[in-house]
C-alpha cells in the first residue's frame, strides 16, 4: 500500500510552520489533528514543549534563552481571572503599575513592557486592556532580548498569548463562575469537525462584577471563533478572530504619595474600599483582532509559514484622576481631583513570513530560519476640555469641614461621588502613523552531538511621523519624521552532553526607538541595549520536571531624558526635547522548577533577583547613579502545587499557591540637580515586600467539575503604585467558585 505524508500537529496563528505541523508516514486516511502539545500537557515540563514563539524549529533545550510556558490546565486549576494572575507563575515578571486600575502594566528584568512586548498568536496587540484568559490555550514568555525575532521590543522579554484552536473531535464545556463582590461569569467552549478537512471552535464569556472598592464595577464581553482548513496533505489554513468589550469604572485608588516637608510617605488613613472618584466616570474599551495563517510543508525538512493579522482598538475614557495630597497654610490636608477625558484609537495590520529548513554541510547539521515581517499602524489620541473652565476643570477639597462653602470634604464620604458629568469638547488630536519592516536570518549549527552554535542577525526599519490637529484653532502641526534603522545580532553557544541537560551562553543586541528631538532639533538615535546571559536547563524525575537557572546582565548604553536647557541656554519646558542621560544596567538571576513529578501532581516554583541602576549620568541633570529603578522589585518568588486524587477519594482535587514580591521603590528616581535643590530629600518612597497565598479545592463527578478558590488567604494589605499616584490596594481575601459541565 502506498504511504502518504499527512499532518497531525499543532497549528496556531502567526507561528512557524515547523512548530505547527508534524508530518509522518501513514497508510490511507488523514489522522486526527492534535491541537494541543500532548507531551507538554502530559509532563508539564516546558523543556519538552514545541516552541511556538521562537519562529524556528529549535527545541526548548536547543534554544539558548529561558522560556516559560503556562498551560491552560494551570490557568484553569488556579482559576486565574486576569493575565496578572497567570504571570505570577513566571518568575522575574511583575506588575509595574496599574494606572487607574484600568490595565495591568508588566515589567521584567528592569524594563517596562508596552505594546511592543505583548503579542497574541505572535502578532503585537495593544496592551491597554485586561485580556480575557478563559480563551487562552497557553501563555509563553521568552525572557531577555528578542529584537532579532521581533524588532524593537524591550529587553526584558516578550509575552505571547496563544488562543484556543479548533479540533477534529467533538467536545467543549459550559461553565459558570461566581465569586466575591457579585462576580458572575458564564463561559462556553465548543469545538469539532465540520467535515473531514474542516474544524471549528467557538468560545466566549460574559462577566459582570462589582468590587471591594466602593462604586467600582465592570462588564466584559468576549467572543473567539476560529476555523481550520486542511488543504491537501501538506497545507493548512487557520482563520480566527476575537472581540473584547470591557466597560469599567476607572479607579485611581487612595490617591498620591504625600510629600509633606519634601519627604515622601503614603497616606494610609483611608480604608481599602474608599473610592475618591465620581459615580459617573467610565472607561469603555473595545479590541478586535483577526488573522489568517497559511502553513505549507515543502518536504520533510522545509516548511513555510505566512501570517496576516489585523487589530482595531478603541478606548473612551472620562474620569477624575491623579488624586494628590497637599497642605494649606493652616497645615490642613488638602486633596485635588482633576478631571480628564481622552479617546484613543489604533488600527494595526501586520504580515510575516517564516521559512524553516534543515540541511547538512558534510557532518555539520544546520537548522535555518529565514524570515521577514512588516506592519503598519495609525494611533490617534484625542484630548478634550471643559468649555466653561478651559483646560483646568478640577476642584480642590479640604480635610476637615468648616461648613457652608460648597466644598466636598475628605471626612465626609457621602460627598465624594456626587455631582453631574461636566461638559467636554474636543480639543486636539495627535496622529502617529508608524511603519516597520524587518528581515532576519538564523542558523543553529550542530558541530557535533554536544556542541552547538547559534548565529542570527536582523535588520529593522522604523518610520513614524506625528501630526497634531488643534480643533480650537483649526490648525495642523507636523512634529517631524523619525526614522530608525538598526542591526540586531544574536549569538549563542549550547552544550548538550545528553538530551536532559543543556548549558548555554548568549549575547543579544536590541534597540528601543526614542521619540522626540535633541536640543539641535535632530531626531534621537535609538537606545542600543546589550545583553549577556548564561544558563542551564535540566530535566529530571523521568524527564517530567524542569530545573532552569539563568544569570544575566543588560546594558542600555544610550539613555535619554528631558533636556534641562535648549540650544541657546534657556530653560527647556518641552518634554519632547531630550538630551543624553547616560546608561542603565540590569543584573539578575532567575531559577524555576516546573513539571509533573507524578501524573496527578503538578508543581511550579521560581525565584528571581534583579538590580537595575543608572550609571555614568551627566553631572547637572542626570539621574542619581547606582540608585535602584522605581517600580522594579528586587526579588520575586512563586510556588504552587496541585494534586488530584486518583485512588482514595477519587475525583477530589486540592492545591495552593504563594506569591512573593520583594521590596521596591515608588515615586520617581531622583536627578542630581533636584536632589540637591531639595537638600537631599528624595522623591522616592521605599515600599516593603509582601506575600499573598491562595487555596484551591475541587471535585470531579462524571462530566461535572466543581472548583473553589480562596485568594489572598491571609488578607495581606498592600498597594500597586504608578509613579507617585494611582496608589491602588491589592484585592483583599476573596472567594471564587466554578461549576463546569464537559460535553
Amino acid at each position: 500500500m502506498k504511504k502518504k505524508l499527512v499532518c497531525i500537529g499543532l497549528l496556531t496563528l502567526t507561528l512557524p510552520a515547523y512548530a505547527q505541523m508534524k508530518f509522518v508516514e501513514h497508510s490511507d486516511t488523514l489522522r486526527v489533528q492534535q491541537i494541543e502539545d500532548i507531551n507538554l500537557h502530559k509532563t508539564g515540563n516546558p523543556n519538552n514543549a514545541r516552541t511556538l514563539t521562537t519562529k524556528s524549529n529549535l527545541t526548548v533545550m536547543e534554544n539558548p534563552q529561558p522560556i516559560a510556558i503556562v498551560t491552560h490546565e494551570i490557568i484553569e486549576q488556579q482559576q486565574a481571572k486576569q493575565l496578572s494572575d497567570v504571570l505570577q507563575n513566571v518568575n522575574g515578571l511583575y506588575i509595574t503599575s496599574s494606572r487607574g486600575n484600568s490595565q495591568d502594566s508588566f515589567g521584567g528584568r528592569g524594563f517596562n513592557f508596552g505594546n511592543d512586548n505583548i503579542f497574541k498568536n505572535g502578532a503585537r496587540v495593544n496592551s491597554g486592556v485586561f485580556p480575557e484568559v478563559s480563551g487562552l490555550e497557553r501563555v509563553e514568555v521568552l525572557k531577555g532580548g528578542n529584537a532579532m525575532l521581533y524588532g524593537n521590543v524591550a529587553a526584558g522579554g516578550v509575552v505571547n498569548l496563544i488562543t484556543k484552536k479548533p479540533r477534529f473531535n467533538f467536545g467543549g464545556s459550559i461553565g459558570l463562575n461566581a465569586g466575591s463582590w457579585n462576580t458572575y461569569k458564564p463561559t462556553v467552549d465548543f469545538y469539532g469537525p465540520l467535515s473531514k478537512n474542516v474544524a471549528f471552535r467557538v468560545n466566549g464569556t460574559f462577566e459582570t462584577a462589582e468590587s471591594f472598592r466602593d462604586v467600582v464595577e465592570s462588564q466584559k464581553y468576549y467572543f473567539n471563533p476560529s476555523l481550520l482548513f486542511n488543504i491537501g496533505e501538506k497545507s493548512q489554513i487557520i482563520v480566527e478572530a476575537d472581540y473584547l468589550k470591557h466597560d469599567l469604572t476607572p479607579d485611581f485608588g487612595i490617591g498620591a504619595i504625600d510629600n509633606k516637608d519634601k519627604s515622601y510617605s503614603l497616606n494610609t488613613f483611608l480604608s481599602r474600599n474608599a473610592f475618591l472618584g465620581t459615580d459617573w466616570q467610565y472607561q469603555n474599551v473595545q479590541q478586535a483582532t483577526a488573522g489568517i495563517t497559511f502553513n505549507h510543508q515543502f518536504s520533510d525538512f522545509w516548511t513555510l509559514n505566512t501570517v496576516a493579522s489585523f487589530q482595531n482598538y478603541t478606548k473612551d475614557f472620562f474620569s477624575t484622576e491623579r488624586v494628590t495630597w497637599s497642605y494649606d497654610n493652616a497645615d490642613r490636608l488638602k486633596w485635588s481631583r482633576p478631571l480628564n477625558k481622552t479617546y484613543n484609537e489604533q488600527n494595526y495590520s501586520s504580515l510575516q513570513i517564516n521559512l524553516n529548513g534543515e540541511l547538512n554541510t558534510g557532518k555539520v547539521n544546520h537548522k535555518i530560519l529565514i524570515g521577514t515581517d512588516g506592519d503598519y499602524g495609525i494611533a490617534d489620541a484625542y484630548t478634550f476640555r471643559n468649555p466653561e473652565n478651559g483646560k483646568n476643570y478640577g476642584t480642590s477639597y479640604i480635610y476637615g469641614s468648616n461648613g457652608g462653602n460648597g466644598l466636598l470634604y475628605l471626612d465626609d464620604p457621602s460627598t465624594w461621588a456626587g455631582g453631574s458629568m461636566p461638559l467636554a469638547e474636543k480639543k486636539d488630536r495627535t496622529r502617529i502613523p508608524t511603519q516597520r519592516f524587518g528581515i532576519y536570518a538564523q542558523d543553529f549549527i550542530s558541530l557535533n552531538d554536544q556542541f552547538k552554535v547559534l548565529a542570527g542577525l536582523r535588520w529593522s526599519y522604523i518610520e513614524s511621523e506625528s501630526t497634531k490637529r488643534d480643533y480650537l484653532a483649526n490648525t495642523d502641526t507636523p512634529n517631524g519624521l523619525n526614522v530608525d534603522r538598526a542591526f540586531s545580532p544574536k549569538g549563542g553557544i549550547v552544550y548538550m552532553p545528553n538530551d536532559n541537560l543543556s548549558a548555554f551562553a548568549t549575547y543579544t543586541n536590541s534597540f528601543v526607538a526614542n521619540t522626540g528631538f535633541d536640543i539641535y532639533d535632530k531626531a534621537l538615535k535609538p537606545s542600543i541595549i546589550d545583553q549577556f546571559e548564561v544558563g542551564m536547563k535540566k530535566n529530571f524525575w523521568n524527564n517530567a520536571v524542569a530545573l532552569n537557572l539563568t544569570v544575566y546582565q543588560i546594558d542600555n548604553r544610550n539613555f535619554y531624558q528631558t533636556a534641562e536647557f535648549t540650544a541657546d541656554g534657556s530653560p527647556n519646558s518641552d518634554s519632547t526635547v531630550k538630551d543624553f542621560a547616560g546608561k542603565m544596567r540590569s543584573r539578575g538571576v532567575e531559577l524555576d522548577i516546573t513539571g509533573n513529578p507524578l501524573p496527578n501532581l503538578s508543581i511550579i516554583a521560581g525565584a528571581s533577583y534583579n538590580h537595575s541602576v543608572y550609571l555614568d549620568t551627566p553631572e547637572t541633570f542626570g539621574y542619581v547613579e547606582n540608585q535602584r529603578l522605581v517600580r522594579t522589585p528586587a526579588t520575586t518568588a512563586n510556588a504552587s502545587v496541585f494534586y488530584t486524587f486518583d485512588k482514595y477519594m477519587k475525583g477530589l482535587k486540592i492545591g495552593g499557591g504563594v506569591y512573593f514580591v520583594g521590596d521596591r521603590i515608588a515615586g520617581w528616581n531622583d536627578t542630581k540637580e533636584l536632589l540637591d535643590s531639595r537638600n537631599g530629600a528624595s522623591r522616592m518612597l521605599e515600599v516593603g515586600d509582601y506575600v499573598t497565598a491562595s487555596l484551591s479545592f475541587g471535585y470531579d463527578w462524571q462530566k461535572f467539575s466543581l472548583m473553589g478558590k480562596v485568594g489572598n488567604l491571609f488578607d495581606a494589605v498592600e498597594y500597586n503604585y504608578h509613579e507617585n499616584y494611582s496608589v491602588n490596594p491589592i484585592t483583599p481575601r476573596n472567594y471564587y467558585l466554578t461549576l463546569t459541565y464537559k460535553l
